[in-house]
């Protein structure tokens, strides 16, 4: 039996290579089955490692700022003339949610590291961000300058600041980047499907606080070089595709196609009798296309057997069987605690 192994990272617990390691340690000690596995990502965290690995490229450090200003160690991937750049790397969620407070500054200065080392394409992996600012705080780092309406400089976009923009200016704005914006979603910049009604709450926003962000993206919008309201994955990351996007153009593709052209995937989908996808959590937003929908149809095109195996599984059927780690025999206390060994144990159920 020959089975392939795709999935996306348990965010916060472990990488898409560990859960492909995992999963095929439970299957092996049931089976003799033919694996291969292929660590995968959708544009979000762990999207760069992966295209990078394919690529055979390197790793570049440098110092950034997070969501909420404070210094980290951040990094960028390299091949080539090409930087690969996850916004999760600096701008990622973080167990502290106040996405009115948060800003994408970080991920602004890890663009302009790259091209400050030469490098002029740009592929920006835009997923597992904490912020909602339209890509305020990325601009500003690169050398925007966004004005309020007694025309002061706001230094430091934030969400919260986005309602206050009455004037914006993109001269000194770095120049020569070609970017490639891998998306896990297709949501517009605001308005109902928009970043901040789709995924402003789980970043810790209000009903109040989405308001006043979707508002805030309006705003933006309307002084950003190019209207990109109707721009589909624009809202990817809190908005930071489709404010750079407006300024610099490129190409908005899918992370999972992305990958999935460096990979062969669909030869290997053909090769394989069962296909294995997950991720840490498996919900109505995954039907927004990010991977396990899209590795569960390409199974089906192929007529291959789709199991899904994820942390959590919440009202949704995909694939041909559902496995989740949290389960009546497994609570999410312990799951959370023991993820690897977990993963492995019900990984054992796959080929049952």
């Amino acid at each position: 039996m020959n089975i392939l192994i795709v999935p996306d990272s348990f965010k916060g617990t472990m990488t898409s290579k560990e859960v492909c390691q995992c999963i095929k340690e439970g299957i092996l000690s049931t089976s003799k089955a033919e694996i291969i596995t292929l660590p995968f990502a959708d544009g979000g965290e762990g999207f760069g490692e992966c295209l990078s690995d394919i690529c055979n490229g390197n790793i570049l450090y440098t110092n950034c700022t997070d969501i909420y200003g404070k210094v980290i160690k951040g990094h960028i991937f390299t091949y080539g003339n090409t930087a690969i750049i996850e916004s999760a790397v600096s701008s990622g969620l973080q167990v502290k949610r106040d996405v009115m407070s948060a800003t994408s500054y970080g991920t602004g200065e890890l663009i302009k590291f790259a091209v400050s080392k030469g490098f002029s394409h740009i592929v920006l992996g835009l997923g597992g961000s904490g912020c909602c600012d339209g890509a305020a705080g990325a601009l500003t780092a690169l050398g925007a300058q966004f004005r309020n309406i007694d025309g002061e400089i706001i230094a430091y976009p934030t969400g919260r600041d986005l309602e206050n923009i009455f004037g914006a200016s993109f001269i000194n704005i770095v120049k020569g980047i070609n970017f490639t914006f891998a998306c896990d979603v297709d949501n517009e910049f605001y308005g109902k499907n928009g970043a901040a009604y789709v995924f402003a709450p789980q970043k810790g926003a209000t009903k109040e606080d989405v308001i006043k962000l979707d508002n805030g993206l309006k705003m933006i919008n309307a002084f950003l070089p190019k209207d990109i309201s109707s721009v589909k994955g624009a809202g990817a990351a809190g908005g930071l595709c489709g404010g750079l996007y407006s300024v610099y153009g490129g190409e908005i593709k899918s992370g999972f196609d992305i990958l999935a052209e460096a990979y062969d995937l669909e030869d290997k989908i053909k090769w394989a009798d069962i296909v294995v996808t997950g991720e840490g959590k498996t919900d109505e937003q995954t039907l927004m296309g990010k991977l396990p929908y899209k590795i569960s149809l390409l199974a089906k095109k192929h007529n291959k057997k789709c199991v899904v195996i994820s942390g959590k599984i919440e009202n949704v059927m995909l694939g041909d069987k559902m496995i989740s780690l949290v389960d009546d025999d497994t609570d999410e206390e312990t799951a959370m605690a023991q993820p690897k060994k977990t993963l492995t144990d019900k990984a054992k159920n796959i080929l049952q």
